[in-house]
């Protein structure tokens, strides 16, 4: 266990100034604090829940979880199977979480989120950043006083938010551009589908991810084509098209699925490529995708910690609200894995 008197001798301070930085307790110079707080991460430290565990107790506080039901981004699944276990665990300090489950298009209608705060006063929220506009005005509508927010999955520069938890979309695409590499010797000709109207935040930074990374590094890479289509269009009508596609560029050998919507498209894919080597390279480790990773349907999978997007959250707001502990960062990036048929 780590400890105040290790964390000072680390870090050539006070054991007092260790205790004033960790709970917040007075003006601390700014650079032996940072310097404080890196170190206690560094280090590991926790604080002594138990000992803070009755007054967090007697706050009785309410956390409310805003969560994504929805066909077509079926991800959200796991954060949700997160997001759920840590509100189990934060039940022994007396921390209630009410979580709001339903479909994005009704989430992002004024009506839904002015309905869900202005029933629900919370002492904290956790919501997509997708949301932030449409929740900011729904509380200002509201009449409710600013809480502290933890956004999830989907960040909104500027917006007024404690924290940031979820994926470096960049990276992703990054990474993405590096595994189409490994499977054609720096080669590929990749073809691009996405169920979205290409100005959804995740797709266009994994893109100018996967873009850089080609640029920088494997100048025989190339984007030969992309097919994109909002999820509002008859799902067939994006089998065909994608079909036609892979029919059209035959010199395709990478088909990089950013946001498929409905993972039966790498059948269509299959029955289009007939006789080519095509490999699929997709996101997140879905039900729906892993017995298609299993089976090599798809080739890799570029997972980033669903349900850790929805666990620390509600730890960075608990321990902000029961124990006065800012969290340490703007941004908690999760981790990104690749995933085969090995390790799935």
């Amino acid at each position: 266990m780590v400890t105040i008197k290790e964390i000072a001798d680390r870090a050539g301070v006070s054991r007092g100034t260790v205790d004033r930085v960790l709970n917040n307790r007075g003006k601390v110079n700014p650079e032996k604090e940072e310097r404080v707080r890196r170190i206690a991460q560094e280090l590991g430290y926790k604080p002594n829940v138990a000992g803070k565990g009755l007054a967090a107790r007697k706050k009785h506080l309410k956390l409310g979880f805003i969560c994504v039901d929805d066909e077509f981004a079926p991800f959200f699944t796991d954060v949700l199977k997160g997001a759920e276990k840590q509100a189990e665990e934060l039940k022994q300090y007396g921390v209630e979480v009410l979580f709001f489950i339903t479909r994005i298009e009704e989430l992002m209608g004024e009506e839904c989120l002015e309905r869900i705060v202005s029933e629900n006063a919370m002492d904290g929220w956790v919501i997509n950043g997708v949301l932030s506009e449409h929740f900011t005005r729904a509380m200002k509508s509201c009449g409710r006083e600013p809480v502290p927010v933890i956004f999830y999955n989907m960040d909104e520069p500027g917006a007024d938010r404690m924290a940031y938890v979820g994926c470096d979309y960049e990276k992703s695409g990054r990474l993405a551009a590096g595994v189409a590499a490994l499977m054609t010797d720096g080669k590929a000709r990749v073809g691009v589908v996405s169920v979205d109207d290409g100005t959804i935040s995740s797709f266009k930074a994994r893109m100018e991810g996967f873009h850089m990374e080609i640029s920088e590094r494997y100048p025989e890479m190339s984007v030969v084509s992309q097919q994109v289509m909002t999820r509002d269009k008859d799902q067939f009508d994006f089998f065909v098209a994608v079909q036609g596609m892979v029919e059209r560029h035959p010199e395709i050998n990478i088909l990089y699925l950013v946001n498929p919507g409905d993972y039966s498209i790498c059948q269509a894919i299959r029955k289009a490529s007939t006789g080519r080597d095509i490999k699929i390279i997709s996101n997140d480790l879905v039900e729906k995708q892993r017995q298609m990773v299993k089976d090599g349907v798809i080739a890799a999978t570029i997972c980033q910690e669903p349900e850790k997007q929805g666990a620390l959250p509600l730890e960075l707001l608990f321990n902000f609200l029961a124990l006065g502990m800012e969290p340490t960062k703007e941004y908690y990036f999760t981790e990104l894995s690749i995933r085969i048929s090995q390790n799935v």
